[in-house]
């Protein structure tokens, strides 16, 4: 499954329901939570280490500098890719 997360509304995201094998792609406002030290992204990263941020978002936020480096970050070609290789998706808002 791909979990998309565009909120960084963390109240809203249970990480118990993201497996070993699924994936979790952080956009638009969620690229926030993969930031270093955040308890959200911690609780995600013990469940998968499939994580990925958006470029072109943390680049609009001017957060490049800031993001967790167990999170990939990705173009938006690869965000492609990942919708073909995990389905279904579950959006985060």
């Amino acid at each position: 499954m791909l979990h998309t997360i565009t909120t960084n509304n963390q109240s809203t995201i249970d990480p118990k329901l993201i497996s070993a094998q699924d994936a979790v792609l952080f956009w638009q406002n969620g690229v926030i939570i993969a930031c270093q030290n955040n308890p959200i992204l911690k609780a995600i990263l013990q469940n998968t280490q499939n994580c990925f941020v958006l470029d072109n978002d943390i680049n609009a936020r001017s957060l490049a500098s800031l993001i967790d480096p167990r999170v990939k970050i990705i173009s938006m070609q690869q965000v492609v890719d990942l919708t073909v290789n995990y389905f279904p998706q579950m959006n985060w808002e």
